[in-house]
């Protein structure tokens, strides 16, 4: 088993290189979720539906991961300046997100055509009286995956006095943690049963704040504790990678029993839920396996050839994140016109969709990232040409020697 002191790399308070493996994960994830969607038989497929499952943790994973690493560049400080504050998060999400929500209109308002590219998009349908109610609506509610923007900087809103509250009460980690896990099992079950006085729907509870406490409170309270958490977490990783093996034959398990017996009651069977009860604990498994995925692939022991990969994925993993959804749907209309889909397995068609859309994506982010574009269409500064493909040799002579006392004490050299 290799130990801590080998496990990640140094860097920047704000910049941890194995959590930053984490970011190409994560997005291959989402895009198996939406490529799910768009190419496999959901309604009468058991294992379409399984993978949906199973694939759902990523917008969990993309919170989690968000919560704890904005905890992590303020723990050591007394307060959060908000003008600083709101900058940074405006900048890193809430430019790239109104952007975004204007690039993703027009293509939300295509209609289908017989002739190359097979859309259409009619000018009234945007430049309208519901053309501009449309995309107020689109907005305020976040397009498709746009969303997992929305409620982020919802969080930020939050974070502040969440941040206050736990420098004034050091002691309450267990409390928040405690009750974020009970809120976390009962908050969907009351919100659909009418237990608050109101029914909310689906929609609206994927873009609540409420709807995710576990994953961005859990996410804070771990960077205060960071280096233990990844102390456990290498200490005991068999054990968390074959119990979230067993959590996540769990909701599938009950997926079959509810479809094919009986008195099963439905809030047990995840259905493609990933607010059931019966995968909580698989997606917090998952995050938590993510996270050892990415010490495994930023540890020295890997060859230059599979850092520098890691690497430039994870700085185009939020413009493949931004801009997979166009890749998907053209793609999928395009073949549905071809008659692909028709003759083609579906699952072979969605590991197509998913390597597709990613290396699409990577080619845009790669492209943008080195114009003045960069900072509304990836979220980032403009960085040189000369950049565009990773140099291996700057990982041909990592040694041990050049990490810290441990993947977390992060002091510049």
């Amino acid at each position: 088993m290799s130990s801590a002191t080998e496990a990640a790399p140094s860097g920047t308070r704000q910049r941890l290189d194995h959590v930053d493996a984490m970011r190409p994960i994560k997005q291959t994830a989402v895009i198996s979720t939406h490529a799910l969607i768009y190419f496999s038989p959901l309604s009468t497929s058991l294992l379409a539906a399984g993978l949906l499952t199973l694939t759902h943790f990523s917008r969990e994973a993309f919170l989690f991961v968000s919560a704890c690493m904005l905890a992590y560049s303020y723990r050591d400080k007394a307060t959060v300046k908000l003008g600083y504050y709101w900058k940074r998060r405006f900048m890193a999400v809430g430019l790239v997100y109104l952007v975004w929500s204007v690039i993703y209109f027009p293509i939300a308002s295509m209609t289908d055509s017989t002739t190359f590219p097979y859309y259409h998009l009619a000018m009234s349908s945007i430049f309208s009286s519901s053309g501009a109610h449309n995309f107020l609506f689109a907005l305020v509610t976040g397009y498709y995956h746009l969303y997992f923007l929305l409620v982020l900087l919802e969080f930020y809103v939050v974070f502040p006095y969440v941040f206050m509250f736990i420098r004034r009460f050091p002691r309450s980690h267990i409390y928040i943690v405690a009750g974020s896990v009970i809120w976390q099992f009962i908050y969907p079950y009351a919100v659909r049963h009418d237990w608050l006085g109101f029914i909310m729907s689906p929609k609206v509870e994927t873009r609540m704040v409420f709807s995710y406490p576990l994953y961005l409170l859990g996410g804070v309270v771990a960077a205060f504790y960071l280096e233990q958490f990844h102390d456990f977490v290498i200490r005991y990783k068999r054990a968390i990678l074959s119990w979230t093996v067993i959590f996540g034959a769990i909701p599938i398990l009950f997926d079959y029993l509810y479809r094919h017996h009986d008195g099963l009651p439905k809030f047990f069977a995840p259905g493609a839920d990933p607010f059931a009860w019966s995968v909580i604990p698989y997606d917090v498994g998952a995050i938590i396996a993510v996270y050892l995925l990415g010490v495994f692939l930023v540890s020295p022991k890997r060859s230059a050839r599979t850092r520098a990969i890691t690497s430039s994925g994870s700085e185009a993993a939020y413009g493949i994140y931004l801009s997979q959804m166009i890749w998907i749907i053209f793609l999928h209309r395009w073949l549905y016109e071809w008659g692909v889909l028709k003759h083609v397995p579906w699952l072979v068609m969605m590991l197509f969709a998913v390597t597709f859309a990613y290396l699409l994506g990577w080619l845009f982010s790669a492209v943008f990232a080195r114009t003045p574009l960069a900072r509304g269409l990836v979220g980032r500064s403009q960085v040189p040409w000369s950049t565009f493909f990773p140099e291996r040799g700057q990982f041909a002579k990592t040694s041990h020697g050049d990490f810290g006392e441990g993947p977390l004490n992060l002091t510049d050299q």
